[in-house]
Parts: C-alpha cells; sequence; structure tokens
C-alpha cells in the first residue's frame, strides 16, 4: 500500500502523508476505512512509532481521517464542501497606499516585484533554516503557553541596546519597546501624542504607509521636500515657525523611497529646530543597518532622546513574517508607548523575539547584513546603468541600500505604464504614492535587489514611448495600449 524511498530528501512522515492521502482522496481508501494501528503500520514499514503518529496527526488535521476513541482510526466520511466566501480580486495597479501594501504582500506566479520594499526570498534562505527554528522553539519551549512580557522578550531588549550602544547611540535596555515593527511603532507613538487636528511635519517623498496611517488619525501632514542631503531646512523652518508641529516623521538613514542620507551640518541644524520649536523627531532606522559606511551618523547618536524617538525593525532585512521591530525613547515616554501597546495587542510574539535574539546574540544577523550590503552595492551600480540605458533618469546622490529612485520622462502616463507592466509580469511602484497629493514628474522606486534583470530593463526601453501623451491619436484604454505596447 505504501511504498518509503529511504534514499529520498523527502522526510519518511512526509512520504507517509502523501501516499495516504492520494489513497483517501482517489478513492482507494473509501469512508469508514479502518487504517492499520500505529504499531502496525510502523512495523510493516520499519519506522518508528513517531513516525507513524505524526503522519496520522496531520491527515487528521486535514480531516482525511479521524481517531475514534478506543478503536482506532479510520477514514473520514467525505463531507460537502461549504461554498467558500468571495475573496478580494487582487489590488489593482493603482496608486493608493492600501492597493501597494496588499500588491507587495500577494505574490502571484509570474510577477516579479521589482518595487518592492523587502529583500528578495533567495537572499533570505540561509538564515532561516529550520534548524535555527528548531532550536529557537526548543529552548523556548516552556514559554510559549504564557503570554508575552508587554515591553518584550527582555533579552532581545538588551541585545538591542547593546547593538545601539556599538553604533553610539546610548540607551538602556528598559528604554527599548518591542513591537510588531517599525509601523507598528508609529502607530503606539501616534496614539500616545497625537489628537486629531494635530500638525505633523513629514518629508516628501515618503513612507506611503505613514501617511495613509497619519490620515486615518486625522493628523494634519505638512510637506517638508527631501533633498540629497535630508529635510530641506528652510522649508522646514518654515513650517515650524508657521505651524508648530508636534511631530517631524524622518529617515536619516537610506530614505525610503530616494535612498539619500542626511548630512551632520543637517541633522545638527534639525535637532537646533526641534529644540527651538519645542517637538520631537521620529527618526526611522528601518535601512539603516544596510548603510555600506561603519557607524553613519543617525540623530539619535546626538539627541540622546531628548527630543528623539528612534524606530527599528527586522522585518525588512530578515524577513516580512517576522514582524519584530523596536522604538526607543526617553524613559518618562516608556509607560505612555507601554499603555498604548497593551490596549491595541496586548503583546508581540515571543517566539518571534526569540528567533531575532538568536540571530543578533550568535553573530548571524552581522554576517546577513555584512553580505546583503555587498551584494547591494554590486546590484545598485547595475541596476542604475541599466535604468539610465532604457531612458530613465536613477538618482545618483545615494550612497548605497535597497533604493532606486527614477525619474521618467515627464510626458509618460504612469498609471497606464503601471497597469501593463503588471499585466506583463512586472509590479513597478509608482513615485506618485510617495507624494501627499502628485509628484511634479513621474517616478518609479525600484529595489535594487530586486531589478537586476535584463528583460526588466528591455521591457521599460522598448514600451517607454508608447506610454508618452500624444503619442497615439486619442488617449487610448489599457487594451489599447496593451495591444499597442511592444511585448503585447
Amino acid at each position: 500500500m505504501i511504498h518509503l524511498d529511504r534514499a529520498s530528501d523527502i522526510a519518511l512522515t512526509d512520504q507517509i502523508v502523501t501516499q495516504l492521502a492520494g489513497l483517501v482522496q482517489d478513492g482507494q481508501l473509501p469512508p469508514g476505512t479502518r487504517l492499520p494501528s500505529i504499531r502496525k503500520l510502523a512495523a510493516t514499514l520499519s519506522v518508528s512509532a513517531a513516525t507513524v503518529v505524526g503522519a496520522y496527526d496531520r491527515l487528521a488535521a486535514r480531516g482525511l481521517i479521524e481517531a475514534r476513541a478506543a478503536s482506532g482510526y479510520f477514514v473520514s466520511a467525505r463531507r460537502t464542501a461549504l461554498p467558500l466566501p468571495a475573496v478580494a480580486a487582487p489590488a489593482g495597479p493603482g496608486l493608493d497606499a492600501i492597493a501597494l501594501m496588499r500588491n507587495m504582500l500577494e505574490r502571484r506566479p509570474g510577477v516579479a516585484h521589482v518595487g518592492s520594499g523587502f529583500l528578495p526570498e533567495s537572499w533570505l534562505e540561509d538564515m532561516l533554516s529550520a534548524r535555527l527554528l528548531a532550536r529557537v522553539a526548543r529552548k523556548g519551549a516552556k514559554s510559549y503557553a504564557r503570554p508575552g512580557t508587554p515591553a518584550g522578550y527582555a533579552p532581545l531588549r538588551q541585545q538591542i541596546a547593546l547593538q545601539l550602544g556599538f553604533a553610539g547611540i546610548a540607551a538602556a535596555p528598559d528604554q527599548v519597546l518591542l513591537t510588531f515593527g517599525a509601523t507598528h511603532g508609529a502607530e503606539i507613538l501616534c496614539r500616545a501624542l497625537l489628537a486629531p487636528g494635530d500638525v505633523v511635519a513629514v518629508e516628501e517623498p515618503g513612507y506611503f504607509a505613514l501617511f495613509a496611517q497619519l490620515r486615518g488619525m486625522g493628523v494634519k501632514m505638512l510637506a517638508v521636500p527631501r533633498t540629497p542631503q535630508g529635510p530641506d531646512l528652510s522649508v522646514l523652518a518654515s513650517v515650524c515657525d508657521t505651524f508648530r508641529p508636534k511631530l517631524l516623521f524622518t529617515q536619516t538613514l537610506l530614505h525610503n523611497p530616494t535612498g539619500s542620507s542626511t548630512d551632520a551640518a543637517t541633522a545638527f541644524h534639525m535637532l537646533d529646530l526641534a529644540r527651538r520649536y519645542d517637538f520631537r523627531i521620529v527618526e526611522d532606522d528601518v535601512y539603516g543597518d544596510l548603510h555600506p559606511v561603519a557607524n553613519p551618523l543617525r540623530l539619535a547618536q546626538v539627541d540622546r532622546f531628548e527630543r528623539v524617538i528612534f524606530l527599528g525593525s527586522y522585518s525588512k532585512v530578515l524577513s516580512p513574517s517576522i514582524r519584530v521591530g523596536y522604538m526607543v525613547c526617553a524613559p518618562a515616554l516608556v509607560p505612555l508607548f507601554l499603555e498604548q501597546k497593551l490596549l491595541g495587542v496586548l503583546a508581540t510574539s515571543e517566539f518571534d523575539e526569540r528567533l531575532v535574539y538568536e540571530l543578533l546574540a550568535s553573530g548571524a544577523y552581522r554576517k546577513h547584513i555584512e553580505r546583503v550590503r555587498e551584494r547591494l552595492l554590486h546590484n545598485r551600480a547595475k541596476v542604475v546603468l541599466g535604468l539610465a540605458q532604457a531612458g530613465l533618469q536613477p538618482t545618483l546622490e545615494t550612497e548605497g541600500g535597497l533604493f532606486v529612485w527614477a525619474g521618467l520622462p515627464e510626458n509618460v502616463d504612469l498609471p497606464l505604464l503601471i497597469e501593463h507592466a503588471a499585466q506583463h509580469g512586472w509590479m513597478l511602484t509608482p513615485g506618485d504614492a510617495f507624494f501627499l497629493r502628485h509628484a511634479e514628474r513621474p517616478y518609479l522606486r525600484f529595489n535594487a535587489a530586486a531589478s537586476l534583470d535584463s528583460k526588466l530593463f528591455d521591457y521599460l526601453r522598448t514600451t517607454l514611448p508608447s506610454f508618452a501623451r500624444g503619442a497615439g491619436a486619442a488617449a487610448p484604454g489599457s487594451a489599447a495600449i496593451a495591444a499597442r505596447a511592444p511585448g503585447a
């Protein structure tokens, strides 16, 4: 009935599950059929009883077999499948933040996410081995039946404080609060410090998810242009003088989407404005570890949490599925933020936090980041060249990191290009999403780790002319564009 291949890389339990499931689904084992006892099947197949127990448990979890008290295991009666609830169609390639976030997270066969904010899966495979996951699960087995601690797994908070110290940022573990990521940290601090109608300053272009978050809270946003040196200081000073914002949101290192980093002079002026106009600075450092320079300047390093609230995350550089971030702040703010965390989620995932701790404490994270930095520097140069040869204008005033920010010819119809690209296997990230209103010219954000593909450059080079406004006799619909554009 079952034949095991002991030379195969497939585990014996998996082979048993696959073959028994096939026999049930094909009707060769009809409903009500009694299966061999655990001991008998183990003896027949020359495997351990634990292997058979694992297989039977998994088949029962799938509803294919069922255990009957004092009787053994039987093939389950076929149940009429309930109609599945309607699932929303995949988000279209629109420019709004929710559609973009859905497109980035919903993986579809044959679609390359060349504008994603995450590292490709192939860059992460060596980090999260089955052996590592098993070791973490084994070490913390007794704790997983208990709720996590409100502030987060204490050894990880201590390790983060230690890592920050290596970067020149003085923080005690009690100043570190673990979150489900930097976006969660931003939500916590906004709920603690802001009320509807309050004014904040944001960089433009800036992170679209933050904009959506602040809009949802009824907060008024004022745009401060992002320059290659950091926020435009003259505009920031004018905004502060006129509107007195409560917070400024900024990314000092490897800004999303432009990839620029704030220089020292701009950083010191920002802190001076914060003291003069009495506002706090939220420093988002989710990509900071990818900076190619050792110990680059961060605002928190200079300010020592007098005005700065520091946000970090491991989701962008380890795996989107590892929802672990942190926020670091002045001791007086910790109770306020902890209260909001408790009200929102009670506690974060101790398993994920133990996993990140293991990677940090073992040195595996440091080695991973060093490899990623090298690969990004290699990829960036080639991606920038490929985009330039395709007719785009990538920004060159950047030092490294994940993103390449590229301008398109001003007459390109960006929404139609985005739609056509999605139909042809390229999920592009439009620049308009990173502006509060609309960009003065069309931009695209590219992921340097995911965009090194000659087919992408060929697609852009041959397709861009088709999307110039006025290229046709009339403004065509997407179907006409798809039929007209090269590669259709």
